[in-house]
């Protein structure tokens, strides 16, 4: 079970390590191009049952292998790196849809005129149901 587990938690880390290459290039659509590998493995992860059994006769025995706790602690540093990447990510994301967002005109500025040139009168003209039924 131990291999099994190293293995899934080899396997996520190196995913993740891919995707904080991506990030840290700013590629942002190579990394969402991970995204079904990242759930897939992640659910593989989240499967895992370790269950490690001391004997209790041994007080300097490890209940697991000599590698899981190493691999766990560089997946948990994999991790954090991947977390201050996903926000700094998120956070240009942000500032791009802002700046998006501002450079649309706003409705106060737009004309009355359609793309023929012609006048199109704005809806909402108070008395403009008289005088269409005149």
């Amino acid at each position: 079970m131990t291999d099994e587990a190293l293995a899934v938690i080899r396997d996520v880390t190196a995913l993740l390590e891919e995707e904080n290459v991506h990030l840290r290039k700013g590629d942002v659509p190579a990394a969402v191009g991970l995204l079904r590998q990242k759930e897939a493995v992640l659910m593989q992860l989240d499967a895992l049952d370790i269950d490690c059994k001391r004997d209790p006769n041994d007080k300097d025995a490890n209940c697991c292998s000599e590698e899981l706790p190493a691999a766990l602690e560089n997946l948990e540093n994999v991790l954090a790196d991947n977390r201050v990447l996903l926000k700094r990510a998120l956070t240009a994301q942000r500032h791009i849809v802002e700046i998006l967002a501002r450079a649309l005109p706003s409705p106060e500025n737009r004309t009355h005129y359609g793309k023929t040139g012609g006048y199109v009168p704005s809806r909402g003209i108070p008395g403009r149901a008289y005088r269409n039924n005149a």
